[in-house]
């Protein structure tokens, strides 16, 4: 497979959905440095923190502090940055999605200055806090940090791995692939369009862009975090259904109980204006939900669901 590095797909609605630094490499090296698989990336790592088993990234297992990573073809870097240099408009942006962002920072790497954001999401029973880091290199890199715990992720530690983040040659797409949680098969129309995070893999049916949103995407994608094993899963199925951009307030209009991922999992259809959207949802016993989802113009999704399923039945979990 070619790495899609033409920057077509994404735009900024997927790009904040789900975000060259050539100068790096002339500055000193440190000693712990930790190679992130499947991406340019290299950092130090924070004491506590390993390598993340489902997705791009360290995390700290006994808080649940992460630090992801997150690339894009090199042409999506032009279309952050606005978000990234503007406050109020990353406040508007990154509201949609649920964080709270509440101020922007700088840091300076050799001659490069590196875009930041900082705020927070609210959880059930507190909130998470954030920071948004902004990379330009053969690829764009967003590393996200998500602090549990800020006594385990200080400020000045956060500074610190910020600014040793150094930047290789982008990795393949068939690496990113390798390195994903799960397994699947491609059905035509769709093809392989990017592997994000570690965790994400997006499959459109068409080259170039769809700035409407109507033309048929699937994307496949393993949870960061872990939620209760025993949840309801229809109930959970909904809510990350309707927690998705755009289908807020979809109408579901059929729900079933299917196999996918390994396991039973839950089937849901819904209509939001003239698009359709389809899901499959399954949370395994570590609680980490594997979901695929499906959407485009209602007609046109309709004519390619044999191929969905197909996908949908293909995918297994890798660990």
């Amino acid at each position: 497979m070619q790495s899609n590095r033409n920057g077509k797909f994404p735009t900024i609605r997927v790009l904040v959905i789900v975000a060259s630094i050539h100068a790096l490499s002339t500055l000193p090296s440190f000693a712990e440095q930790v190679r992130i698989p499947g991406t340019s990336v290299s950092l130090d790592s924070p004491d506590g923190f390993t390598l993340a088993s489902s997705f791009s990234g360290l995390e700290n297992l006994q808080d649940g502090s992460s630090i992801t990573v997150t690339e894009f073809p090199i042409e999506a870097h032009s279309q952050l940055l606005p978000i990234f240099t503007d406050l109020n408009t990353a406040i508007s942006n990154f509201r949609q999605q649920g964080v709270l962002i509440d101020r922007a920072d700088t840091y300076v790497i050799g001659q490069q200055k590196i875009p930041a954001l900082i705020g927070s999401q609210p959880i059930p029973g507190g909130e998470v806090g954030k920071y948004l880091v902004l990379y330009r290199g053969d690829v764009t890199v967003m590393l996200t940090f998500n602090v549990f715990d800020p006594r385990v992720l200080k400020p000045s530690i956060v500074e610190k791995t910020i600014l040793s983040v150094r930047l290789a040659p982008a990795a393949t797409l068939q690496q990113k692939v390798e390195g994903l949680p799960f397994s699947f098969r491609v059905t035509a129309p769709f093809r392989v369009g990017d592997a994000i995070g570690g965790s994400t893999a997006l499959l459109p049916s068409f080259e170039g862009t769809d700035p409407a949103g109507l033309m048929p995407v699937v994307i496949i994608a393993r949870s960061l975090s872990a939620i209760d094993p025993s949840a309801n899963l229809e109930l959970a199925a909904r809510q990350l259904l309707l927690g998705t951009q755009g289908f807020e307030n979809a109408e579901i209009t059929s729900t079933r109980e299917v196999e996918f991922g390994g396991g039973t999992a839950v089937f849901l259809e819904a209509r939001a204006g003239q698009r359709t959207i389809a899901q499959f949802a399954r949370i395994p016993p570590n609680g980490r939900y594997v979901r695929l989802v499906a959407f485009g113009e209602t007609n046109q999704l309709k004519r390619v669901m044999p191929a969905v399923m197909e996908i949908a039945g293909s995918v297994a979990i890798a660990r």
